[in-house]
Parts: structure tokens; sequence; C-alpha cells
């Protein structure tokens, strides 16, 4: 069978929704979008380079090493260049080997650098203060651009939305429905909270021609005011959805996708945050439903378990 458009009011077809992905991308795909929400796409060619950007945007773990190599390595910069000038200009350090004199150069570039200053080590001569004031010049540039990277990375909004990781096909009235659930994992209020859902799929055209579709899935509820606890999104199952009729197999066989974009406003950072994933078909389960998250304890309180949105009965 194949999955059908909605029709508009007078039996026009409801063009697909495409989300910027085009219809050519249809082999050796896995998805789309990953399930932490970044684009399935990697980069090649040409590239703008955009340091500030990348600094905010790459995990701490990459930072914090990138921190750490530029701190070494300035600093072995200098030590060179006091070698090159002589230990003998430093007081403080008695030349030895080589190794050693680089060790003391290198201790008294940190010093310089931070500014810190012991006072067991300083330059004498024209030369050694010329590298010494310049190695001091880079780190007051450095620290002040280290602690406004540290300081956006920190202010950068962020939605802590957990999305389920599996979607159900699950009894719904008299039929089924297409379900996921969303829940905050921090205890600030989000609100005015929106879902967008969009299914995608392959399909071969009139002309054979093998084509991705879009098709946007109303769900019974789009949009919560509050959001104090988890949000199951449901796509009832009717003659007008992309879903109905198709077995797991169908779904399979048309690597299918369900897109989810979701938007709320952070009362925390005053500005609108964004969160989104998606669920290939090898992540749908049939003829199941999510078990309770929350209940009721004896102080009168309602118990979230954020461990248990993956449950299911």
């Amino acid at each position: 069978m194949k999955l059908r458009n909605r029709l508009l009011p007078g039996g026009r077809k409801k063009e697909f929704e495409d989300l910027g992905f085009g219809t050519k991308i249809t082999d050796s795909v896995d998805r789309l979008i990953n399930q932490n929400g970044s684009f399935n796409i990697e980069r090649r060619g040409a590239w703008a380079w955009t340091p500030y950007q990348s600094l905010v945007e790459m995990s701490w773990s990459q930072f914090l090493l990138l921190i750490l190599v530029f701190y070494v390595s300035v600093n072995l910069f200098f030590a060179a260049l006091h070698l090159l000038a002589g230990v003998e200009h430093i007081s403080g350090i008695a030349s030895g080997h080589w190794l050693e004199d680089l060790g003391g150069a290198f201790f008294f570039s940190v010093q310089t650098f931070t500014t810190v200053g012991y006072g067991a080590m300083s330059p004498i001569g024209f030369l050694s203060n010329v590298i010494a004031a310049f190695c001091a010049l880079v780190g007051l540039i450095s620290f002040a651009l280290a602690t406004g990277l540290v300081y956006a990375r920190f202010s950068k909004p962020k939605a802590q939305i957990l999305f389920s990781r599996k979607a159900l096909i699950a009894p719904y009235n008299d039929g089924k429905s297409f379900q996921f659930r969303i829940v905050n994992r921090r205890s600030n209020k989000i609100i005015n909270l929106t879902a967008k859902v969009t299914m995608t799929w392959v399909e071969h055209d009139r002309q054979g021609t093998r084509r991705r579709r879009f098709a946007g899935l109303p769900l019974e509820r789009d949009q919560v005011f509050m959001f104090p606890l988890n949000w199951t999104l449901v796509h009832p199952i009717g003659p007008d959805s992309p879903f109905y009729d198709l077995s797991q197999k169908d779904l399979e066989v048309r690597h299918v996708e369900v897109i989810v974009l979701i938007e709320g406003y952070d009362e925390t950072f005053a500005q609108t945050v964004h969160a989104s994933s998606s669920y290939t078909w090898e992540e749908i389960f049939w003829n199941t439903r999510f078990k309770p998250m929350y209940f009721d304890d004896r102080d009168g309180k309602t118990v979230l378990e954020l461990d248990r949105i993956d449950e299911v009965e």
C-alpha cells in the first residue's frame, strides 16, 4: 500500500511538508536527524572558519583539552625564546643541561603568562624583558578570551528535554495511535511548549524514481501551556494518517523516520529554547503502551521518576 497525502478542503492534495532535506536523500542513510537533535550530515569541501562559534558549540571535554593544549604550547614557545636568548638572563635559574634550562624557562613563562610572579625568577636585560613583556600581553588577552568563552558556554540557553528512546504504535480509543513522550530533566519552568511532528519515508514516484516524502502528523494535542510532568504526544492513526493500514514490515521497506521539533519559552533564560529528535522504524514498537512515570507520595507531593520514561507494558 502506498503512503498517502492528506486532502485539503475541495479534494486538493496537501503538499508534502519538506523540512529542508529535499526529496533526493533516499539510499544509504540511517536517519536524517540523530537522537540528540543534530543533523546526520557530514560536511566536506569548503567551510567557513568561525572560531567563536566552534569554541562555544564544541563539547566541554574538547574545549578544556584545547585550553590545556594552548596553555602548554604558548608557554613552551616563550620558554624556547628565553632559551635562545640565554637562561643566564633569568635570575633564579642555574644554567645546566638544556632540558633543565627549558624546564626553568617554561615555569618562568608560566609565572609571567599568569601574572603570578612569585619573585624567585625575574628577567635580566633588554631582550629577556621584551620576551617577558610579550608573554604577559598574550597571557592577559588569552585569559580575557577564555573568560568570555566560558561565560558564553555557561549562559547559552539549552532545553534539557529528554525524549523517550522508543516510540509506540499503541491502542487509542477504538483504533491505534503513534506515541512517544518527553520530559524536562530540570525543575525550571518551560511554558507554551509546542510540538511539530513530521513523518518521512522513501517511495517510488510514477516514473519509478525513488523519492523522499514528508507529511505532518496531526497531534491529539500539539501545545501545553505548562510542562511540570511528562508529556505523551499522540498522533491518532485514522484514514488520513500516513500510518494508516501500514504494518511493521511496511515501515521497514519505506525507511520510515519520524522527526520531532519542540519549542518552548524557558523562564530561566527568558528566551525561546528548542529541542529535536527522531525515531526510525527500528525504534517504533508495536502493541504496547507507556507505564506511568509519576505517583503521589505520602507527603502530598507528586513524584516524577525520570528514569521510567522508556518503561512500557
